[in-house]
C-alpha cells in the first residue's frame, strides 16, 4: 500500500502582512534615527524592531501534513520548514466518520462543546474542509483538515462506510 502525504501552508493573514510592513517601517526609521539624530537612544530599540521584523516575517511560517498509510492517519505541524510537532495520529478503526464541513453526519458533533477540536486548516476560504469524528480514549476529538481527492480515495478503499463524499 502506498503512503499518501498531503502537505498544506497556512494561509497568511491580512493582518501579519500589515504588521510585518509596520515593523519594517518601524525598523527603517528608528535605523535613520538612530544615525542622524543620536545613536544612544535609537540603537537598540532598533535593533530590536528589527529582529522582530525578521522573525515576524521570515520565521512564523506554519504549515500542516497530513499521512495516510494502511490504516493510520497522522497529523503534523511543520514550522518554518525546519520544526515538526505531531498533532494527532489516529487509527481508523477509531474513527467514527469523515465528511465534508457541515455535513448532517458531523452536525450533531459541530455543536458540542465537550468535543476536543483541532483546527488543521490553512484558513483558504476556497478550499473543501473535512472533520473526521474519532475516539480518543474514553472521549471524541474532532479534527478539522484539508485532504486530496487521492487521499479521500485511499481511505474510502479500505473504511468504505467511514468516508461521506
Amino acid at each position: 500500500m502506498n503512503e499518501k502525504l498531503v502537505i498544506v501552508p497556512k494561509l497568511i493573514t491580512p493582518g501579519k502582512k500589515i504588521m510585518t510592513i509596520v515593523l519594517f517601517v518601524m525598523a527603517c526609521v528608528l535605523l535613520l534615527l538612530s544615525t542622524f539624530v543620536s545613536p544612544f537612544f535609537f540603537f537598540i530599540p532598533a535593533i530590536l524592531v528589527t529582529a522582530l521584523w525578521v522573525w515576524q516575517g521570515f520565521f512564523s511560517n506554519v504549515e500542516f501534513e497530513y499521512t495516510y498509510y494502511d490504516g493510520d492517519l497522522r497529523f503534523a505541524k511543520i514550522k518554518n520548514k525546519a520544526k515538526r510537532k505531531k498533532m494527532a495520529d489516529i487509527n481508523m478503526e477509531d474513527v467514527l466518520i469523515l465528511a465534508p464541513k457541515g455535513d448532517r453526519g458531523v452536525y450533531k458533533y459541530e455543536n458540542d462543546k465537550n468535543l476536543k477540536c483541532i483546527n488543521l486548516t490553512s484558513g483558504s476560504a476556497d478550499v473543501k474542509v473535512y472533520e473526521l469524528i474519532a475516539k480518543n480514549g474514553e472521549s471524541l476529538m474532532r479534527i478539522e483538515f484539508e485532504p486530496d481527492e487521492e487521499m479521500l480515495n485511499a481511505i474510502r478503499v479500505k473504511y468504505p462506510r467511514i468516508v461521506v463524499k
